[in-house]
Order: structure tokens, then C-alpha cells, then sequence
């Protein structure tokens, strides 16, 4: 019951450590999971202002092998899938929304993780500097008044729906792996995920993105 306060990858994080703590799951793949930041080996530190956790490069890719063997073994795949669509299935796609229209400005997005990392370093990261995403999903977002000078995504019809306070959260995940240089390893995994159990979902967003508008 009490994960069911946390949104988004919050509530699964909570859900797994129900199964197996940080700690457990760091001796299972071999390796640290943060390089850096508040996290211990038992918890995640969510609240702290002047950190973020650091992750090891590795672990998205180790986590990225566990779903190999379901490519090759369709029994695997048939298991799993109940799980992936009870637990995973809404939040994965949420992530690759996000990711999608942040990837979309490559410059913006690079920006948006330099801003942060500095206002981190300094101190200075304000506790609801995330709600300035709050509307990034709508056609209308804008980072600067000025048309000339705001930056330009590719808009998809609908994604505007999606929770507020999960587009935020989510903006700021992907901003932090940008920031820490794991953003590639886990879009690489969250694509591989998506393409085995929901491809339905990947082939429509990708086909989307081709017939996608400039806002």
C-alpha cells in the first residue's frame, strides 16, 4: 500500500525493493549501481537538493541483459510478459514519450542538463525547479517568449494527456542521465524492452515521429 503513493518510476522502484533491496540487487549484477550522489547501498535518497545519483554506466547494461534471454526463448517471453504489462508496460512508455520529444532538440536537451548540473554543483537547484516542465508535453511549451528565440520539438498529438507531475519527474530523469552520461545506455535498454514486449506501441511512436510537426 504505501508504494502507491509514489508515481511513476518512483512506485516501481519502491515495488522492487520490496523483492530485492539496492543492496541485493548491487551484489546480483556484480557492480555498484551510483557512482555518486545521495543514494547508500540500502536506499534512495529522492529529497536531497544539492545531489542527484550518479549511475554506473554498466548498469543499464547489465539490467539491459537480463531481458536478453526473452529475444531467443519465447517461453521466457510469454512468462515475463504479464509482469512487464502489470509493472513496467505504462511507465516505459511514459519514459519514451518524454524522451522522445526531449530528444526531438538535442540542443535544448544538452542545455537543460548543463543548467542543472551547474545549479547542483553551486548549490543553487531550487526544490521546485522541476515544475517549469510541468506543461512539456503541450504543443504550446515554450522556453522563451520570443518565437525566434524558443527552442522547437516535434509535437505528438495527445501526449499532452499524460500526468503533469509524471512529465516533470520524467524530464528530470532523463535530464540527470544526460547530465551523468548514461542517457544513451538506457534509452538503448528502454528501446530493446519496448521492442520485445509492447513493439505495437514502438512501431506506433516511431512511425509518428516520421509524420511528427515543428511546434
Amino acid at each position: 500500500m504505501y508504494c502507491e503513493k509514489e508515481i511513476s518510476y518512483h512506485k516501481i522502484f519502491c515495488k522492487l525493493q520490496t523483492v530485492i533491496s539496492l543492496k541485493k540487487l548491487s551484489e546480483y549484477l556484480g557492480i555498484q549501481i551510483f557512482l555518486d550522489g545521495p543514494h547508500s547501498k540500502y536506499y534512495l535518497e529522492l529529497n536531497d537538493q544539492y545531489q542527484f545519483g550518479h549511475y554506473n554506466p554498466e548498469f543499464p547494461r547489465r539490467i539491459r541483459n537480463l531481458f536478453l534471454p526473452a529475444k531467443t526463448q519465447p517461453k521466457f517471453l510469454q512468462l515475463t510478459k504479464p509482469v512487464y504489462d502489470s509493472w513496467f508496460k505504462q511507465t516505459a512508455r511514459d519514459f519514451f514519450i518524454v524522451y522522445q520529444k526531449l530528444d526531438s532538440n538535442p540542443k535544448f536537451f544538452r542545455k537543460e542538463a548543463d543548467r542543472y548540473l551547474v545549479l547542483v554543483e553551486e548549490s543553487r537547484l531550487d526544490p521546485y525547479y522541476l515544475d517549469r516542465f510541468i506543461l512539456f508535453l503541450y504543443p504550446a511549451y515554450t522556453d522563451n517568449e520570443d518565437p525566434e528565440e524558443a527552442a522547437k520539438f516535434s509535437i505528438f498529438t495527445g501526449d499532452e494527456s499524460m500526468d503533469s507531475q509524471i512529465v516533470k519527474e520524467l524530464v528530470g530523469f532523463w535530464i540527470r542521465r544526460k547530465a551523468d552520461g548514461t542517457d544513451t545506455e538506457f534509452i538503448l535498454g528502454l528501446v530493446d524492452l519496448i521492442k520485445l514486449y509492447d513493439p505495437e506501441f514502438y512501431e506506433f511512436r516511431t512511425s509518428l515521429k516520421n509524420n511528427s510537426t515543428k511546434n
